[in-house]
């Protein structure tokens, strides 16, 4: 069992000489960062910001859980946090679960905290939950923002959905023939980018920062009546979730050296072979799936290399646990211990909601098992596989994009091409988008020359994104496969507006102008 980290900050600090030593430049000297709290005086100036960053974010993962009921028990959390606490009429945070698997919270520029489907996994009770919003929110009371969120949120965007998409493109033409192994490798290339963007590509906030923002959170949580531990239990987790990052990283570097010397691919462009790689296959020169899987790794060392700042900016976990216990031990040692309280989903709940909200993590979790199956056959069975499917798009979630997506590629590696377009179109209907759902689907319409089915389809995905950027390669595919030609062209100076050269290359490819 885990010692308490109350009790190990009462052994490394009983001796100190100094107990109000300052222990981290964004804690307070002495006394709570709740009791010199000043709060800006009108928030109207962010919240302008919300459309364009709901947009970015839904382009993200699977984009956002559509569950009334989630949604209704993460905000009540956040409100709990934050009763009594003296705020404008003008602050207006949002809590919003984004359907993917990596453990992660994150606020936007405007105020929306993003929590994630594989933190609701992991997390052991509420209180855990109470200390990630409660230092989400506190990003959003301060006003913190990361330098040119915005710009570098769109190019993360880029980067990630441009080298999935050329997995996917390469996967699928692959999948028919002999290169099987090749597929699932790409395939896992592809996981470990979505699990590694938010810890390592994600704008993420100076340490001093940080360190505010914990020292919020954690006053609010005890101020709520959450247990004190459950922050460092919090800090425990990060720091696992860092190693396993740190692991995959080395591993893509370690696979893209080994293809380099084994004389494989030697791919010096990065992500913009990536980007490119739509208009190289449907010009029939598609580069084989192996090519794809190495560009992936590219794509994802040009990424970390152009943020390497930010990737360095924050303390590692373990230094932000220290710091904590510190603080905790400074402020709340005579605390009193509390009962955690369970999730709705957890077996000692009593929560009304339990019922919904069981079922409707359950029915995530099945469709990663599925996941897991497609992007590795080992794990799992094709007898099990079929029963999570099935299950997983059933209700609650039949026409969630994260399970019908998965759906979707299960069906595409079982040569059930229909079932596997039935789960896309299901997902594109479903009340949250979810960019790569409409990136396959157009695909697949290009491919049969149903050109008027892609354009329909893209000016919908137009309004649902808010006509983000990671759009823009596919729109002009779509035209100029279309025979549009000027009006493909039209679109190559918007793509350079946003100062992204990664997405202009890409874009001009698409055009058939480089």
């Amino acid at each position: 069992m885990r010692a308490s980290g109350l009790a190990v900050a009462a052994a490394l600090f009983a001796a100190a000489p100094a107990a109000n030593a300052d222990i981290g430049a964004g804690y307070p000297n002495r006394g709570t960062a709740l009791s010199q709290l000043s709060a800006a005086t009108d928030y109207n100036d962010v919240l302008s910001g919300r459309p364009l960053a709901l947009g970015i974010m839904r382009a993200r993962a699977q984009g956002f859980v559509p569950s009334r009921e989630l949604q209704t028990y993460v905000q009540s959390v956040m409100v709990r946090l934050l009763a009594d606490v003296k705020m404008p009429p003008s602050f207006h945070p949002q809590v919003r679960v984004l359907a993917a698997p990596e453990f992660t919270g994150e606020c936007t520029p405007d105020g929306t905290l993003i929590i994630t489907v594989g933190l609701l996994e992991q997390i052991e009770n509420e209180d855990e939950l109470a200390f990630v919003l409660g230092h989400e929110v506190a990003h959003a009371i301060y006003k913190h923002q990361a330098k040119n969120w915005f710009k570098k949120a769109q190019y993360y965007a880029v980067v990630s959905g441009g080298a999935e998409d050329a997995i996917a493109q390469s996967a699928a033409a692959a999948i028919g023939g002999s290169a099987g192994a090749n597929v699932l490798r790409g395939l896992d290339v592809a996981k470990h980018l979505a699990k590694l963007s938010s810890n390592v590509l994600m704008p993420q906030m100076e340490r001093e920062q940080e360190d505010v923002a914990d020292a919020l959170g954690y006053d609010l949580i005890v101020k709520a009546g959450y247990d004190p531990e459950a922050a460092l239990s919090v800090m425990d987790k990060l720091a696992e979730q860092e190693a396993e990052a740190a692991t995959a990283a080395a591993q893509a570097r370690a696979a893209a050296q080994k293809d380099s010397e084994s004389g494989g691919s030697k791919l010096t462009e990065g992500l913009t072979l990536g980007m490119g790689a739509l208009g190289s296959i449907l010009s029939g020169s598609a580069p084989s799936t192996g090519q794809m899987a190495d560009i992936a790794i590219f794509a994802f060392d040009t990424a970390v290399d152009n943020m390497a700042e930010d990737a360095t900016a924050h303390h590692p976990a373990k230094e932000r646990q220290d710091l904590l216990s510190a603080y905790a031990f400074r402020e709340y040692r005579n605390a009193a211990m509390v009962n955690p309280t369970p999730l709705p989903w957890s077996v000692a709940s009593k929560s009304p909601l339990k019922p919904q909200l069981t079922l409707l993590l359950s029915h995530y979790a099945l469709a990663e098992n599925a996941a897991a199956y497609v992007a590795d056959h080992t794990q799992g069975n094709p007898g099990a596989v079929k029963v999570y499917v099935a299950s997983s798009t059933s209700n609650p979630t039949a026409d969630h994009a994260y399970t019908e997506f998965v759906a979707a590629e299960y069906y595409t590696l079982a040569r059930q091409d229909v079932q596997s377009e039935l789960a896309l179109v299901r997902a594109a209907g479903g009340p949250e988008p979810s960019w790569e759902v409409y990136s396959r689907l157009a695909d697949l319409y290009m491919q049969r020359g149903e050109y008027g089915k892609a354009q329909e389809l893209m000016d919908h995905a137009v309004s649902r994104f808010e006509n983000s950027p990671v759009l823009l390669p596919k729109r002009i595919a779509v035209l100029r496969g279309a025979g549009r030609q000027p009006e493909a062209d039209a679109l190559v100076p918007q793509c350079r507006k946003y100062d992204i050269d990664e997405l202009t290359d890409a874009c001009k490819k698409a055009a058939g102008q480089g």
